[in-house]
């Protein structure tokens, strides 16, 4: 699992260290269908991860304070 997952996840941090949320997103897809072939690989296709929907944090934002 580590040897798929490395590369991915390594993207992921690097488009959060830079801000870049079209990285991020580039990223986030990419290790998110490793996680998918690999549970698929492991006869536990009944695991799917996807990208939430909405936030599980309805009444709180998560933007920048402006100095």
């Amino acid at each position: 699992m580590v040897a798929t997952t490395k590369e991915p996840m390594e993207a992921v941090s690097q488009a959060i260290k830079s801000t870049d949320a079209a990285k991020f997103a580039e990223a986030h897809g990419r290790l998110t269908a490793t996680c998918n072939a690999c549970h698929v690989a492991t006869e536990r296709a009944v695991v799917v991860i996807q990208v939430p929907k909405r936030s599980p944090f309805p009444d709180q934002h998560f933007r920048p304070v402006k100095p």
